[in-house]
């Protein structure tokens, strides 16, 4: 059995991830689901990855209403965990673990996550759906319909490329490093977005910045102003199922960037500040972006 639990035990985590947008969460998740059949008595398990599937999800919702409560009571805007991308999977976007669509994930009820999760992004019938949820399957198919007008769009499909993402990530940063506000707007759309996660541990902005004017301006206090010393070059690194960047000082990451790209142009940025969150990056070269984490 030890053996049948650690080739799903990525499934598991990733699963976990997309529902909590923890990777702490996802992990304990699947422990709590193994101690609960090791508690049982360690019994048989005619299908191992349906029966921990099933367990996993149902820890899952069980967590949501505290991970609802600690949303409410965080300091700041709240982003998910970054989690770092396998080499073997860079060819292509996994628009899936995409801080924009975790975010929206989060708002959706739960049995409405799950529903879309489950079918949509793993691949689970809507009778395998049902069994999970302990529903009936027109209700599941209802919940992940309402799931996908909440996401309004077709959010796993992306007609970006990781080249794109990451030529405007490096415009980004030239602009930036430069000071050349004039190139920093041109890769930005008008309406675009900043969301920053300090956490109350570290410099952010406690609310959404929205609208170019506001987030070149923003930008440039914080990076161009004359009274800021010369800010750091980004190191470049997968993590969310894209390109993304991080800035160092003194070798520890204080910054994570991830974009979001729509017609060419940059239209949402979600950096993570919190050391807690930023910890997944400890040790990181810029000569090894493999990744220690699932994908």
């Amino acid at each position: 059995m030890n053996t049948d639990f650690e080739n799903i035990r990525q499934h598991l985590i990733r699963l976990a991830y997309r529902m909590l947008g923890s990777v702490s969460e996802a992990e304990d998740v699947v422990q709590d689901a193994w101690l609960r059949w090791q508690s049982a008595g360690e019994p048989h398990l005619d299908f191992p990855r349906a029966w921990f599937t099933k367990t996993c999800t149902r820890l899952c919702l069980d967590r949501f209403k505290s991970a609802q409560r600690a949303r409410e009571e965080y300091f700041g805007e709240w982003l998910p965990e970054p989690i770092l991308t396998h080499a073997h999977e860079r060819d292509r976007l996994d628009e899936s673990l995409s801080m924009a669509l975790l975010l929206t994930v989060q708002r959706l009820r739960p049995t409405e996550r799950a529903a879309f999760l489950l079918h949509d992004v793993f691949g689970y019938t809507f009778d395998e759906v049902a069994e999970i949820l302990e529903l009936e399957s027109a209700n599941c198919r209802q919940l992940a319909v309402r799931a996908r007008r909440h996401l309004k769009s077709d959010a796993l499909r992306s007609e970006t490329d990781q080249v794109t993402v990451q030529r405007l990530s490096e415009a980004f940063f030239q602009a930036i490093h430069d000071g050349d506000m004039d190139s920093l707007q041109s890769v930005l759309t008008e309406n675009v977005v900043m969301r920053t996660d300090g956490g109350g541990k570290a410099a952010a902005a406690k609310h959404p910045l929205k609208g170019i004017a506001e987030v070149t301006h923003f930008l440039y206090k914080v990076f161009v102003a004359p009274t800021r010393p010369p800010s750091a070059r980004p190191r470049f690194v997968w993590f969310n199922g894209a390109p993304g960047a991080l800035l160092l000082q003194d070798g520890q990451p204080v910054s994570a960037f991830h974009f979001q790209v729509v017609d060419d142009r940059i239209n949402a940025i979600f950096v993570q500040r919190n050391p807690d969150k930023l910890m997944v990056f400890n040790g990181f070269r810029e000569a090894s972006t493999n990744g220690s984490k699932v994908s």
